[in-house]
């Protein structure tokens, strides 16, 4: 009797256990449209086998588990991938942003207006006196000026935009790092009860799925089910705590943002994924208004005239006093904001070290001022300290030093390096002025830092050179990018580097020139706001241009002068655009800027695409094990059923023998 009731409940435990199996099948093909759902399985079991009457018994199925079909290599794999797509695809959506507003290669981009604006000057230069053509020039200066403060402009809007869904991903992020930890509190109680939480488990792997395309992360899974979520070394989750990224302002004055860990004021590493790409796009910068390096061109020149009285006679300082005002005047109609330090020095050490600023006529006051001394033996190592604790006048300024001396560099060759690498480290380029017997040792100074050595016997082509020097230094540093993934910053510099060059050796020969009137030239370009040099968004056309007489197209006032037209249409093809690598015209510096941002984003499109590619295989290769195919699952269903029925026939066959057992033997 004991073996006809355990053959019941077998076969009671077979129907259960294939009803369980039946409900978790429907499950799966209910979520067959759900994302990031991976199928679930019920694993049956044999019951444990119990010795009744002296007989072995077999109990029947039980559930072991049900489980979840998931392949945590190929998860990882697939989030790998899609964090470089990520990136990529918010490079390649700036740069082709940043290309729409260029217009390039198209012809309504800035090479049309440059090429219009060359072509006024060159036929002015057929007909300096024809106030028709006067009026061209004006009209495509106009132009011109237009084009490059809209496209100023929208570049602008174009890194708010990006600094605005900087913002926007990182909450994002937030939220998604807020929903981890809610998840991980619902399996750790569902785990305590004893129960599966695989809805649980899926919904929370979807979110890291969202979360590895903003940023790249690390999970780390725990017997207990809870997930803790690491980026750039800092947890985001652990357990059920979750810290938040905060959008920070990236320096003073910026609205520019860098996501730093709530509370920690630390800027966090996100790695890469689309955070990364957008933060490159805009570029790692200050979004302060006439930040340098947000592209303002730097005119800035801090110039330091470091005098050795010791050795040096009457005559020699009275050359330097008659040629410093054409050097200043050098640096002034190239249009360099300038501040102006004079320290003179003999052997036993600094005399005086006074900064004059832009005052042109204090600062040639205290060199007319300047005696000679018979204290020979000056060291330059204190001239080097002295310029260590002087503050420059601005910060980020171009600072150049320039020795006037008759005597050779003291000191061996460690102390010579010693002084050549401070300089550098102040970042300040150093020239000489000497004589030839006495530039042993300056040669080494010069070459360290950028600068050059000039003759104090031939003063006059010594100041001219420097004067020269200075200007071509300062637009190498305008010129010059440094190699970054920063996208839209470092085109922004160049751009720039084109418009502020560009306007000021334009205004250096419009000043030089005469009229039409016969007065001195003035200026053609002008900044909008003077405290801030001339670039995209401030610039514009000098307001005495408004009277076409004071257009300059002559040196001089005679008719038919087209000097001055004639030098202004050839700029175009004049190598002024001199950067540490490279010397180009404006024209030819131009197209090197629209050939880059082409290579940025060809290469940017192709990654995208490699990108899509392998995200799609690593998405197919691990769907093909949690997916769910309804092919299956309709073969799992009929089997289930059938045994599900076979079950309860079994339990019928079992009952009629009972009935018949009990009923019908009498034993009642």
């Amino acid at each position: 009797m004991a073996i006809n009731f355990i053959g019941l409940d077998t076969a009671v435990s077979g129907m259960y256990s294939n009803q369980k199996a039946l409900e978790v099948t429907g499950h799966n093909i209910s979520n067959i449209s759900t994302p990031g759902y991976a199928r679930q399985q019920a694993v049956l079991s044999t019951a444990n086998t119990q010795y009744v009457a002296n007989n072995w018994v077999e109990m029947g199925a039980n559930i072991q588990e049900i489980r979840q079909i998931r392949n945590i290599f190929l998860d990882n794999i697939y989030r790998n991938e899609a964090n470089a797509l990520g990136y990529w695809e918010a490079r390649y959506n700036s740069v082709k942003d940043l290309e729409a507003i260029l217009g390039e290669p198209m012809l309504d981009g800035l090479q049309s207006s440059l090429n219009e604006f060359w072509n006024s000057w060159n036929e002015l230069s057929k007909a300096p006196d024809s106030l028709t053509i006067r009026a061209l020039v004006k009209q495509r200066g106009e132009s011109l000026v237009y084009h490059l403060n809209h496209m100023g402009s929208q570049i602008n809007k174009l890194q708010d935009d990006i600094n605005t869904e900087i913002i926007k991903r990182i909450d994002e992020v937030n939220s998604i790092t807020t929903k981890i930890a809610k998840l991980n509190d619902l399996v750790i109680k569902a785990q305590t009860a004893g129960n599966k939480a695989n809805d649980y488990y899926d919904q929370r792997n979807y979110l890291v799925d969202q979360l590895s395309t903003l940023v790249k992360t690390e999970i780390r899974e725990h017997p207990n089910g809870h997930m803790d979520v690491l980026v750039g070394g800092y947890f985001l989750v652990s357990k059920t705590k979750q810290t938040n990224i905060v959008a920070a302002q990236n320096s003073a004055l910026s609205h520019f943002v860098r996501p730093e860990v709530e509370g920690l004021g630390v800027e966090i590493n996100v790695g890469l994924g689309e955070i990364q790409g957008l933060l490159e796009s805009r570029g790692k910068v200050s979004g302060a208004k006439g930040s340098y390096d947000n592209g303002t061109p730097n005119t800035t020149a801090d110039i330091t005239f470091a005098v050795d009285v010791s050795t040096t006679n009457e005559a020699d300082l009275a050359n330097l006093r008659s040629n410093m005002e054409s050097y200043i005047n050098e640096i002034k109609n190239k249009g360099l904001d300038y501040n102006l330090r004079l320290i003179a020095y003999d052997g036993t050490g600094i005399i005086s070290n006074e900064g004059y600023g832009k005052n042109q006529e204090g600062f040639i006051d205290a060199l007319n001022a300047l005696e000679t001394t018979t204290n020979t033996g000056s060291d330059f190592g204190e001239v080097v300290e002295e310029l260590q604790e002087t503050l420059p006048f601005s910060n980020n300024a171009n600072r150049y030093l320039y020795v006037y001396t008759q005597e050779g560099l003291g000191g061996d060759a460690e102390q010579i390096s010693n002084f050549a690498d401070a300089l550098k480290d102040s970042k300040i380029n150093a020239s000489v002025i000497t004589d030839t017997s006495g530039e042993s040792g300056w040669d080494a100074i010069t070459h360290a830092t950028g600068g050059s050595l000039h003759d104090i016997t031939n003063i006059e082509e010594a100041m001219s050179k420097l004067g020269i020097n200075t200007v071509e230094d300062v637009n190498k540093q305008i010129a010059t990018v440094d190699d970054s993934l920063d996208i839209i910053s470092s085109v922004r510099k160049m751009l720039n580097a084109v418009v502020n060059i560009l306007a000021r050796e334009v205004n250096s020969l419009h000043s030089s020139g005469k009229t039409l009137n016969g007065k001195e030239g003035g200026l053609f370009f002008e900044p909008i706001e003077s405290n801030i040099p001339m670039e995209m968004g401030n610039i514009k056309i000098s307001d005495s241009i408004k009277d076409l007489n004071n257009i300059v197209a002559s040196v001089t006032d005679n008719n038919g002068d087209n000097v001055i037209a004639h030098k202004i249409s050839s700029l175009r093809n004049k190598d002024i655009m001199e950067s540490f690598t490279q010397v180009l015209s404006v024209d030819s510096y131009y197209q090197h800027i629209i050939l880059r941002i082409g290579n940025i984003g060809n290469e940017a499109l192709k990654t995208t695409q490699n990108q899509r590619s392998l995200v799609l295989a690593a998405d197919n290769d691990r769907q093909s094990t949690m997916g769910v195919s309804l092919d299956e699952e309709m073969s799992n269903m009929i089997k289930f059923k059938y045994a599900y029925n076979a079950a309860t026939k079994t339990i019928g066959v079992i009952n009629e023998m009972l009935d018949t057992l009990i009923n019908r033997t009498g034993f009642r």
